[in-house]
């Protein structure tokens, strides 16, 4: 019973923490108004933190049990003791797998100078060429209608290290704040031919900007704007597997 209230105010300390942090972000960030579609946000938090917290609860719960059977009779020193074991070895655990896991996705977008809007990549597209790495980063190199087709399986995940670039007609490259890139999710497409064989494939991208670059529009959770957007995924099934449902 005593393990199910320490997870029950773990979980409750999480929601408050994390509702916390989001109004600190609200109200420290100069012309943000919160928008329902934040509450995204303060679930990737949660998503985050409800797992801490409820480690460093069940962690500090053992700890304290193991405790009862010493000597020490002060509770305020056991519950001190528990809580400082746990944090430590939750902080270890944490860097432990931080360091086993991380990866960085280490992408470059070369942009046509002077391009705003969404910017569109596709994955896993039969006969297109795959990405061309530049010094440990791939590039993926936007052509003039705002897409980039690779036949690479799937995106780079991992901790967000992109780089991004304006390119003139002579190659210079010009480089893009990330505070004008509003990135949004990942997406998919699958069709049939005549043959019935199945066609699919991911896309994602982000939506660039030239006058409202600022952190506001960087966190924002941002979706498809542009209207042909179907055009052009018939357009690749068409250009790349022969087939068109019209």
């Amino acid at each position: 019973m005593r393990l199910l209230k320490v997870i029950l105010i773990s979980i409750i300390f999480s929601i408050v923490i994390s509702s916390l942090l989001l109004i600190i972000f609200v109200m420290e960030t100069e012309g943000y108004y919160f928008k329902f579609g934040d509450l995204i946000w303060l679930v990737l938090i949660l998503s985050y933190n409800i797992p801490i917290f409820l480690a460093l609860g069940i962690i500090s719960y053992i700890i304290y049990r193991l405790l009862e059977k010493t000597k020490l009779s002060s509770k305020l020193i056991r519950i001190g003791l528990s809580i400082v074991g746990a944090i430590v070895i939750t902080v270890l655990a944490g860097s432990l797998y931080t360091n086993m896991t991380s990866n960085e996705t280490n992408d470059v977008f070369l942009i046509p100078e002077g391009y705003e809007g969404d910017v569109l990549v596709f994955y896993n597209i039969a006969g297109a060429p795959k990405v061309e790495t530049e010094e440990g980063y791939t590039i993926h190199e936007i052509n003039d209608n705002g897409y980039f087709i690779t036949s690479t399986p799937e995106m780079s995940y991992g901790s967000i290290t992109d780089k991004y670039y304006y390119v003139d007609k002579e190659g210079n490259r010009t480089p893009i704040s990330e505070t004008c890139v509003g990135r949004f999710g990942i997406g998919g497409f699958e069709t049939f031919d005549e043959n019935n064989n199945s066609i699919s494939f991911s896309y994602t991208g982000f939506n660039l900007t030239k006058n409202l670059c600022s952190d506001e529009f960087m966190l924002q959770v941002h979706t498809k704007e542009r209207v042909n957007y179907g055009e052009i995924i018939w357009g690749i099934v068409a250009d790349y597997y022969g087939y068109s449902p019209y």
